[in-house]
């Protein structure tokens, strides 16, 4: 492989590097090797996922996610192809992804087309894990590495969680519609009404519930955590998951603060980051 030209770099940097995002931070630690692989996974995922989320209709939605699964059975190597496609062929990804974990993808983003609310933490827990081992997979793939099912399925579901989680950061856009309907009930409140500024005090109980939960998940998933081939691989999956849990541990203090403020990170999180990554080597 020849590597990106500055047109692939650029694009997938345009889509992954959201601002605020923890994939912002953390791709600052990626060794040389693996910034352009990465790079590329993340672009593609947030390419993908955006879908079922823009505001177009739903026959729009199915043509795009229709057009991504034809290009995922084309010619990686052809110049033709979605700049994100061409990083990651040219980045050596592709070759590391399957088709049908890149087609899981799709699944995954035609299941939030038009779905019905979670009716309660269960079953929510389901689906988050579902999407979630998709999202891990895809990183796993990359490493040549594999984990246990049911920490797979824990993580996925804290992970997923943890992405619900921040979108109630102020600035971003709310998946509000998600609550399941048993907290809804729980706070005799409806999504109307948890979109008002300011927050509702029935929000930020809302929220302080699902970080306790989402902690407890994180817990149960990386308790007797085996990575295969060894733990120095996926050394940025491991962070990703560190820091994950550390944030919802603070979002868990001050929730109100949390929905108020930008989602941003700042100096302690890369110190943290830091020694993380150091200890884990």
């Amino acid at each position: 492989m020849t590597g990106m030209t500055s047109v692939e770099v650029e694009h997938c940097r345009e889509l992954a590097l959201v601002r605020g995002s923890l994939f912002e931070l953390t791709s600052r630690f990626l060794p040389a090797s693996q910034q352009q692989p990465m790079l590329a996974l993340y672009a593609l995922k947030q390419a993908v996922s955006a879908i079922p989320r823009a505001h177009v209709d739903d026959a729009v939605k199915w043509t795009k996610l229709k057009w991504w699964s034809e290009e995922f059975k084309g010619d990686p190597a052809a110049t033709s192809r979605h700049p994100v496609l061409r990083a990651l062929w040219l980045s050596g990804a592709r070759a590391q992804l399957p088709a049908s974990l890149l087609q899981r993808l799709i699944g995954d983003a035609i299941s939030q087309i038009d779905s019905e609310p979670d009716s309660d933490e269960d079953a929510m827990f389901t689906r988050l894990a579902a999407l979630g081992s998709t999202d891990i997979s895809l990183e796993l793939a990359l490493d040549k590495a594999e984990i246990d099912s049911r920490n797979l399925e824990f993580l996925g579901a804290a992970t997923g969680l943890f992405h619900m989680i921040s979108s109630f950061a102020a600035g971003q856009r709310s998946e509000t519609a998600r609550l399941p309907l048993n907290m809804l009930a729980k706070y005799n409140v409806n999504v109307m009404e948890l979109e008002q500024t300011p927050a509702p005090a029935e929000l930020a109980a809302i929220i302080g519930q699902l970080t306790q939960l989402g902690q407890d998940w994180f817990s149960r998933g990386l308790s007797g955590l085996n990575l295969f081939p060894g733990p120095p691989a996926c050394s940025h999956l491991q962070l990703r998951w560190a820091m994950e849990q550390r944030r919802l541990g603070i979002i868990s203090k001050s929730v109100e603060k949390f929905l108020a403020k930008e989602q941003a990170h700042g100096p302690a999180d890369a110190w943290y980051a830091w020694r993380f990554l150091r200890r884990l080597r």
